[in-house]
C-alpha cells in the first residue's frame, strides 16, 4: 500500500523538498511561543532550563545574534507532538524506506535586527540521495517547523532543488546567496511545515527587513540503527510520550521493526475524516 502519491514522491526525488499545506493548530503554536518567550525573557539561561542544551552566539559588540536550543521536546508537550504528524509521518517512513528514529531536535531563534551570512550547508562531496529497488532510501530526511511567518523579507530557510542529485559542488560562492543560481528561498507560513533531504544545498536565508525574532524548530530523521547527534532525550520525556511517539524515540539498533499499522491508522483515519 502506498502511503505517499507517486506523483508528490516524484516531485520531492526531483527536487529534494516539500513544503506541506497543513497547519499546525493555532493554539499549539502559541503554546510553543509562549515557553520562547519565557525563554527569551531569561536570556536563554542554561542554568534555568536544565533539560535542554542551549548554545548561545553573540556578536562583537556582546550582545547575542542567536540562541540554539537542542532537546526542544523536553521543554512542552506541543513541542514533542511536533514529531509524529499524522501528514508528515508516511512521508518520512516512505523516504527513508527503513525504519525511522529522531536523531536530533532542535531549535534556531535567531534575535531581531541580527541576521547572519548566507552560509550553505552541504559543500559537495557524495550523494546519498539513494534508490533501493525502485524505491527512495534517503539517510536522513529533515522537518522544519517555522513558528512564525518567515519569507525573503523576514528571513527564512533557502534551497538549491535538485542539488541533491549531483555530487559536484557548485562552482559558486556558497556563502553569497546572490551568485547562487537557481536557489528558491521558501516562502512559509507560522506552523507551516516542510521536509528535505539533508544532502540538499540548504541555509538560512539572512532577511532583508527582520523586525521581530526568527523561531524555527527542526526535527532529524534517519534509518533506525543511527545513533543521535549531540544529545538523547531523557528516559522521562521518552516515557511521557505515546507509543508511536516512543517508538520514534527509543534507543538504536533495529533493522526490521515495522510502521505498516502505523501508516495504515493513519491512512483510515485520513479517509473517514474526508
Amino acid at each position: 500500500m502506498a502511503f505517499v502519491s507517486e506523483q508528490d514522491l516524484y516531485r520531492f526525488m526531483l527536487r529534494g523538498y516539500h513544503v506541506f499545506d497543513e497547519r499546525i493548530p493555532s493554539d499549539r503554536l502559541r503554546d510553543m511561543n509562549a515557553v520562547i518567550d519565557t525563554m527569551n525573557a531569561a536570556d536563554f539561561d542554561t542554568d534555568a532550563y536544565p533539560r535542554v542544551a542551549i548554545e548561545r552566539r553573540d556578536g562583537e559588540d556582546g550582545v547575542r545574534i542567536q540562541a540554539v536550543v537542542r532537546n526542544i521536546i523536553e521543554l512542552d508537550p506541543a513541542f514533542r507532538d511536533l514529531i509524529d504528524l499524522d501528514y508528515v509521518l508516511p512521508w518520512i517512513v516512505t523516504l527513508l524506506n527503513r525504519p525511522p528514529r529522531i536523531t536530533e531536535n532542535y531549535g534556531y531563534f535567531r534575535d531581531a535586527n541580527r541576521p547572519a551570512d548566507y552560509h550553505a550547508v552541504r559543500d559537495g562531496g557524495q550523494t546519498r540521495n539513494l534508490n533501493h529497488r525502485g524505491s527512495p532510501q534517503i539517510e536522513m530526511v529533515k522537518l522544519v517547523v517555522p513558528l512564525t511567518d518567515q519569507n525573503a523579507d523576514t528571513g527564512t530557510l533557502s534551497v538549491i532543488p535538485g542539488s541533491h542529485l549531483l555530487d559536484m559542488r557548485p562552482p559558486f560562492d556558497l556563502d553569497y546567496a546572490d551568485t547562487l543560481p537557481e536557489l528558491r528561498v521558501l516562502d512559509l507560513a507560522a506552523g507551516q511545515p516542510a521536509i528535505f533531504t539533508e544532502n540538499l544545498y540548504h541555509a538560512g536565508y539572512p532577511g532583508a527587513n527582520m523586525t521581530r525574532q526568527r523561531r524555527t524548530l527542526f526535527f532529524s530523521y534517519e534509518p533506525s540503527h543511527h545513533a543521535d547527534w549531540v544529545v538523547s532525550p531523557s528516559d522521562a520525556c521518552v516515557e511521557a510520550c505515546t507509543p508511536r511517539q516512543r517508538k520514534l524515540l527509543r534507543k538504536p539498533g533495529r533493522w526490521h521493526e515495522d510502521w505498516s499499522a502505523e501508516l495504515s491508522a493513519i491512512a483510515e483515519s485520513s479517509h473517514r475524516g474526508s
